[in-house]
């Protein structure tokens, strides 16, 4: 699971435009989310600055080396 935040900052015309966004392994805790979200909410005020969070269930599993080469011995 990882959240990320993204940041649009309004141009001249009034479009939002892509600022930024958070790296996948940025936020990988709820909490830890919540935290900087409510950061940028002070750093990025509306409406200059249009945020939206995306929360990803992606699912990853983490082994040795040795563990990874046997479990995928017969696909090399």
């Amino acid at each position: 699971m990882y959240y990320e935040i993204n940041v649009a900052k309004k141009d001249s015309k009034g479009q939002y435009r892509h600022y930024f966004a958070t790296a996948p392994r940025s936020l990988t805790f709820y909490k830890e989310a919540i935290k900087v979200l409510k950061h940028f909410i002070v750093l990025f005020p509306a409406p200059e600055y249009n945020m939206t969070v995306n929360k990803n269930p992606e699912q990853f599993s983490c082994s040795s080396p040795e563990d990874f080469l046997e479990e995928h011995k017969d696909n090399d």
